[in-house]
Parts: C-alpha cells; sequence; structure tokens
C-alpha cells in the first residue's frame, strides 16, 4: 500500500514539472518570435515573402506575389486599370469584381496605389 502511494506522488509531480517545463519552452519560444520583424511573424510557415506592390503599375506576375491575390484577380485587377483608369485610392480596389471590404483589408499592407 506504502508503494502505491509513492508512485502516484512521484507521478504527479512528473505532471507538474511537465506542465512547468513545457510553459515555460512556450514563454521563451513567444520572445524570440517577438524579436523577429512584424512581416517574418505573419508570413511564419508561408513560403511567399512579404512583398508591397503598387496596383496602377503591376504586372499581373507582382500582383500575385500578394497573398490574396491568384492569377483570377490579377487579371481582373488589370482589366479595371486598364478599362477605368489608375485607381486613385485603396478603396477604388473595391470596385474590382472579388475584392470586397475583408479581402481588401487582407492585402493592403501589402499593396499601394
Amino acid at each position: 500500500m506504502m508503494y502505491r502511494t509513492e508512485v502516484k506522488r512521484a507521478l504527479g509531480v512528473l505532471v507538474i514539472a511537465t506542465f512547468f517545463f513545457g510553459g515555460l519552452s512556450m514563454i521563451a519560444a513567444e520572445k524570440v518570435l517577438a524579436g523577429q520583424p512584424k512581416a517574418t511573424l505573419q508570413l511564419q510557415g508561408q513560403t511567399q515573402p512579404a512583398v508591397m506592390v503598387n496596383v496602377n503599375k503591376a504586372t499581373a506576375e507582382e500582383l500575385i506575389k500578394v497573398r490574396g491575390i491568384g492569377p483570377v484577380m490579377a487579371k481582373r485587377i488589370i482589366e479595371h486599370r486598364d478599362k477605368n483608369g489608375a485607381f486613385k485610392s485603396m478603396d477604388d480596389l473595391a470596385q474590382v469584381q472579388g475584392i470586397g471590404g475583408n479581402k481588401l483589408k487582407r492585402i493592403q499592407d501589402q499593396v499601394t496605389v
């Protein structure tokens, strides 16, 4: 009976130590990531680097580099630009079919007019 109590106590200490040291590892990882540039943090796990693209001058290939803009959207942006002239503000991008408020928020830190 005494043996069972000691085993339970040892397992309890082991569980507490695991949570404690696991938490410390997470805190250390957060501090390391906090020291990295903002763009690196946002892109962690993604293959595309952060870019800044002028939608009034960009080619389709350049627009595709923006996270959230694929080949079809790049084509629509260029067609809208050719038909209606240069975008005067970021809000003008919302006139492009497929770019709504949410997409505009996601790409606004990567594009300029």
